[in-house]
């Protein structure tokens, strides 16, 4: 059973849960679950938990999964000044175009102008999933229509008149995620750079931010995300959509068979003239991931570095071939042993007498055939670091991969020196057919990939990410603050990953206005030829971080 699900396995009978599952066929569903989007054999759906156990042991269903945090790829480095600018030229002029934008993130500042167009919204609807629950198929949340927008651009107080305030969200004070990652992709050039798309209307999906697991970025979990993708491509009916998630945490088997990215998958290839794009991630120096080989009777010591009095949960992920059969023992930093585990076998750590964490140990994980280790850490283990030692009971293939969950309120690490930077995609941009995008300094003449900017390939090989684009201290469209009534014409800097994926998005969308029944193959060859190669010493690591090299626009529009 997937390690979360065992987690939420006991409780109130009668709650009911939101799950991701993976049928064994289309359209044939086990009883007492409602389906709430579908796409091909995975789907969302609602069940009491009294029926989890039932549901899970149905012959129908192949995998089952409980809801995964799913953070922002915030930007790693941000300015907390602001330009303030006159407002440029009305863009009046510029015809509608027929793809639709979509973007899945947190806080959208629909008074901005650069989202405006004769004084009237270009967001057509605006999906809140945190805000209060009205009427809707998903059962959370409240959509804002584009009438309800434009009533209140007509207020002096638009926020207060919707009900809606992106600057809630802004934990730090930089401007929201989502409206800089608008203002990259469509942006009309009435305050910010004009972007490559600025007369496509706008769909999204206002995750919301939360505390979960220390990550004070999560934006919602992967069922959200999932019932996300339904609304956008619901709403974008017909036309062509091109879909924006600057989005992913650190773990999971990085070989693209999550639910979320089997769904991508079914997306990308059942429907033409879509595309969705995504941040690689800003994880190649964030030393949370290490792998190797193990041989049989081998003992492997992996040291877990955590933050001084670091109180939030922390996790590690060990993944090995399914032929394989591991245990581990852990350490303190004492060198007393806290657990002897037994292959797959779920136990208690133990610390003088507390329970400071669990493991859970699964064999043969259906959507990838790997054994799967969760390493599960509460808030007392006062320890500055563990030593994991892996034990090879029994060894055919060898290979390991590990993997620390991000953790924002006190983010654990690997032992610099084993920890290995390759392999750092972030966790739902593995699929086969998505496009993943990776950041270069654009200021530089050399083009320098960023030094966060993670790194492929996927576990089983693949090359992630595909190209790469600007992505540092790039100027975009900063929404209001807490304490304003409205967008003033203010920019801000942000760098990262997630700057560079809408980039890349804006020119998919050129790609679709000229050609809008393309299949994803066809739009990602497009792409792909409108690279610049890049070169790098032979065995250099940072063709790992390149994929087909630097996009170039001059080649597209």
């Amino acid at each position: 059973m997937d390690p979360r699900l065992k987690i939420i396995l006991y409780g109130n009978p009668d709650e009911e849960l939101s799950l991701l599952m993976r049928l064994e066929k289309e359209k044939e569903y086990p009883e007492h679950c409602k389906i709430i989007s579908e796409f091909g054999t995975i789907v969302s759906i609602r069940t009491q938990r009294r029926y989890l156990c039932r549901i899970y042991d149905s012959k129908k269903v192949k995998s089952l999964k409980a809801p995964r945090v799913v953070p922002a790829n915030i930007a790693v480095e941000e300015v907390s000044s602001h330009e303030i600018l006159e407002k440029k030229i009305n863009t009046s002029a510029e015809n509608t175009s027929n793809v639709i934008f979509g973007i899945i993130d947190f806080g959208f500042d629909f008074t901005h102008s650069d989202f405006i167009k004769d004084d009237k919204t270009r967001f057509e609807k605006i999906w809140i999933q945190s805000d209060r629950y009205e009427e809707n198929k998903f059962g959370y949340g409240r959509i804002i229509t584009k009438t309800q927008i434009n009533e209140a651009l007509l207020d002096d107080f638009p926020f207060k008149k919707i009900g809606y305030h992106p600057g809630k969200s802004d934990l730090f004070g930089n401007g929201t995620h989502g409206t800089h990652v608008l203002g990259i992709a469509c942006g009309n050039g009435a305050v910010a750079q004009k972007s490559f798309a600025p007369n496509v209307e706008i769909l999204a999906v206002d995750m919301g931010t939360n505390l979960v697991n220390g990550c004070n970025l999560s934006l919602g979990d992967s069922v959200k995300l999932i019932e996300g993708l339904d609304f956008l491509l619901t709403e974008a009916g017909d036309r062509p959509i091109v879909i924006n998630m600057s989005l992913g945490g650190h773990g999971d088997a990085h070989t693209g068979q999550t639910l979320v990215e089997q769904a991508i998958d079914n997306i990308l290839t059942a429907r033409k003239g879509t595309a969705i794009v995504q941040s690689t991630g800003n994880y190649h120096q964030a030393n949370v991931h290490t792998y190797g080989d193990i041989r049989n009777n081998q003992k492997i010591k992996i040291p877990w570095m955590f933050k001084k009095h670091d109180r939030t949960p922390n996790e590690m992920e060990i993944w090995y071939h399914g032929d394989d059969i591991l245990s581990i023992n852990v350490y303190d930093d004492t060198q007393k042993i806290l657990l002897s585990s037994t292959p797959f076998k779920d136990e208690l750590i133990i610390k003088d007498g507390d329970e400071v964490g669990i493991c859970l140990h699964r064999s043969k994980e259906p959507n990838t055939n790997k054994n799967q280790i969760n390493i599960l850490v509460n808030g007392k283990l006062n320890s500055k670091f563990w030593t994991i030692e892996l034990v090879g009971n029994k060894v055919k293939n060898g290979r390991y991969h590990c993997y620390i969950e991000r953790d924002d309120g006190g983010q654990s690490i690997f032992l610099p020196k084993i920890a290995n930077k390759t392999h750092t995609t972030n966790s739902i941009c593995n699929s086969k057919y998505s496009i993943v995008v990776g950041a270069y300094n654009q200021n530089d003449d050399s083009k320098p990939i960023l030094s966060f900017s993670s790194s492929g390939p996927t576990v089983d090989g693949r090359m992630k990410p595909e190209v790469v684009a600007p992505g540092f201290k790039i100027r975009s469209s900063c929404s209001s603050s807490g304490k304003e009534n409205k967008a003033s014409n203010k920019l801000t800097s942000k760098s990262g990953s997630s700057m560079a994926a809408p980039y890349v998005a804006s020119l998919v969308m050129n790609i679709l206005e000229k050609e809008p029944r393309l299949d994803i193959i066809s739009i990602r060859k497009k792409l792909f030829k409108a690279c610049d190669s890049v070169s790098f010493k032979e065995n250099n690591i940072e063709i790992f971080r390149a994929g087909h090299g630097y996009i170039n626009p001059g080649k597209i529009i």
